[in-house]
């Protein structure tokens, strides 16, 4: 283990400022990392190198001339698991300096061990989620003795049939802190918001999330690009819908985040994970489409299930197709209306109530589409049309 010039600038600019001495900081090879007088930083230090070399617990210096690069003062070991692996130096007369010694000793060896820890825990989260990556990623055939080993040795029995839920945050839009109750629509706030606001929120997020989740049997959770990939224990369709229902009212009631979510269906063989992955990653998509943004179970889903494998040239191509001489701005508005009422099942009232049209409006828009398209859209015959052409619209938009 070794000291970081960060930490040891820090265990500097804080001492000296309480003690009003100079002070100093080597590392294990005597170069001064950190210190009050700039001048001095990067020299040899011979009496720590000394303290390094024979393990010894303090020297003093008494003259310019004694030690190469020394003054007068007191170095101390600065030791983790009983080896000195710095030294710390205080200008000035020994009977003045000597009282801070030990104090200044156990503060930087306090933050050496909390250092060491912080780094050790980087690492077994980066070994963690390099194995996440390759079972949630892993083909079957991937799924072996091998890989079985690897996850009881991180705590993770991966033969244990699992549920996937992965969600993925959408900042609302119109969204500013002074909003007591911000919209409820999807999108982004970048006009309103700072990097640094988004960057906190996306943040708190991910922490909600992992809280929740953690407290899951057999839970295992990846955070890969901005969705979060979560495993829990095999259980209905119902049971998964639910935690997910709370894991996004839990996010939506603390933060300005709409909260999309997307499950797979239910297998119980355990080398299946990475299919699970795609199916629950499928229902997400789905779920990002839709202005609500409510879970989606991918069992619930239809056309999305192919959908990505039309190339986006067709998919425009097929809107053009049914939106004859209409504009993109025209389209667009079309969309919009029959994407309502398709959810609306048809209603014309319902429909014009929740685009807050008049209802005679509504009528004359889909009957100058019928006469423009040659399809009606109210006709169970075309309506499949105009369906597929919602889907592929918001997918070219998502």
């Amino acid at each position: 283990m070794t000291l970081s010039i960060k930490t040891a600038k820090i265990i500097v600019e804080e001492i000296s400022g309480i003690i009003g001495r100079q002070i100093n900081m080597m590392d294990a090879e005597g170069t001064i990392i950190a210190s009050t007088d700039p001048v001095r930083l990067g020299t040899f230090h011979a009496a720590a190198k000394k303290i390094i070399d024979e393990n010894l617990n303090e020297i003093t210096v008494h003259s310019d001339s004694e030690y190469r690069g020394a003054l007068p003062g007191t170095n101390i070991a600065v030791r983790f698991k009983n080896r000195p692996v710095a030294v710390i130096g205080v200008t000035g007369p020994y009977t003045e300096v000597v009282k801070y010694g030990q104090m200044l000793k156990k503060m930087t060896e306090i933050l050496i061990r909390d250092e060491y820890y912080k780094q050790q825990s980087d690492i077994d989260a980066r070994i963690k989620n390099r194995f996440l990556n390759e079972w949630f990623y892993g083909s079957p055939e991937t799924i072996d003795r091998r890989l079985e080993t690897q996850g009881q040795s991180l705590g993770i029995d991966i033969t244990v049939p699992r549920r996937i839920i992965i969600f993925e945050p959408v900042l609302k839009i119109g969204y500013s802190e002074k909003n007591a109750s911000p919209p409820r629509t999807g999108g982004t706030a970048e006009n309103e918001l700072r990097p640094s606001d988004i960057q906190r929120y996306i943040d708190n997020t991910w922490k909600t999330i992992g809280t929740m989740i953690r407290h899951e049997a057999h839970a295992a959770m990846l955070i890969s690009g901005n969705v979060f990939i979560c495993a829990v224990s095999s259980r209905s369709d119902k049971q998964l819908l639910d935690l997910a229902q709370a894991v996004c009212t839990a996010v939506e009631s603390r933060y300005p985040v709409l909260l999309a979510a997307g499950m797979d269906a239910k297998t119980d063989d355990y080398r299946l994970i990475n299919s699970a992955r795609l199916k629950a990653e499928k229902a997400l998509k789905t779920c990002l489409r839709s202005p609500s943004k409510e879970p989606r179970l991918y069992d619930t889903i239809n056309m999305e299930i192919f959908s990505s494998e039309i190339p986006d040239p067709v998919k425009k191509e097929y809107i053009t197709r049914i939106f004859k001489s209409y504009s993109e701005k025209e389209i667009g508005r079309c969309i919009g209306i029959l994407d309502v009422f398709y959810q609306e099942e048809g209603s014309l009232t319902k429909t014009a109530q929740k685009l807050f049209m008049h209802k005679n409006t509504l009528q004359y828009q889909l009957n100058k589409l019928k006469k423009q398209s040659g399809y009606d859209p109210r006709s169970i015959r075309f309506s499949s049309l105009f369906y597929n052409a919602v889907h592929f619209y918001r997918d070219l938009e998502h």
